[in-house]
């Protein structure tokens, strides 16, 4: 026991010494050189990033006005023909008989009217007339030589009366056209129902082949 108890103080004694180092007298071995530190590599300093958002060129704005597109024209629509008209025989003489006969009696009626108002401008032309002569019967009765004054009233009462006989004339070539107009268009009329007549009877007989 004493034994183990001496080898144990030995050695806690002895550790110290060893820990020391070797013992003198002892040549000690070179430090081993230093390794060598390769030297860091530069680091190159990173573009700065900017953080702000990129903001783009704006467009340029066309001071030109704006010309709207004109619409397309719409697709021309085809009209439906046209159902043929029924029993054309039963409508259209009639029809067609009328009208010419009204063609024509606008023509001559237009015809007529015409001479009527000639008539009635060659009576007012001579009533003016009459109108200056008495004009100047009254003034020439002004007058204060008598037998002047009688010669030249005299003169001009004569002048009176053939205005007088030409509105007369007138009057009665007035009257005249009227008689015959009246007998003519009497004529005319009785001529245009015997033709309306005629057109009736085409319009009935077709008519009749329908029931």
């Amino acid at each position: 026991m004493k034994i183990i108890i001496f080898l144990t103080a030995a050695v806690l004694f002895a550790g110290p010494a060893l820990a020391k180092g070797p013992a003198a007298g002892k040549p000690r071995k070179a430090p081993a050189p230093a390794a060598k530190v390769a030297p860091a590599p530069k680091v190159t300093a990173a573009p700065a990033v900017s953080t702000a958002p990129a903001v783009s060129a704006s467009p340029a704005v066309s001071t030109a006005p704006v010309v709207a597109a004109a619409p397309e024209a719409p697709a021309a629509v085809k009209p439906a023909s046209a159902r043929p008209q029924s029993c054309p025989n039963c409508f259209l003489p009639l029809l067609s008989g009328y009208k010419s006969i009204v063609d024509e009696l606008k023509t001559w009626t237009d015809e007529m009217a015409a001479q009527a108002t000639a008539l009635d401008q060659a009576l007012s032309d001579i009533q003016g007339q009459i109108d200056e002569k008495d004009n100047a019967i009254a003034k020439a009765r002004l007058g204060t030589d008598k037998k002047a004054v009688k010669a030249e009233v005299k003169g001009l009462t004569r002048e009176r009366k053939l205005l007088l006989k030409e509105y007369s004339a007138a009057s009665e070539k007035k009257a005249d056209f009227y008689k015959q107009f009246s007998d003519e268009i009497e004529k005319r009329t009785n001529n245009y129902n015997k033709a309306a007549l005629k057109k009736l009877g085409e319009a009935q007989a077709a008519a009749a082949q329908e029931y």
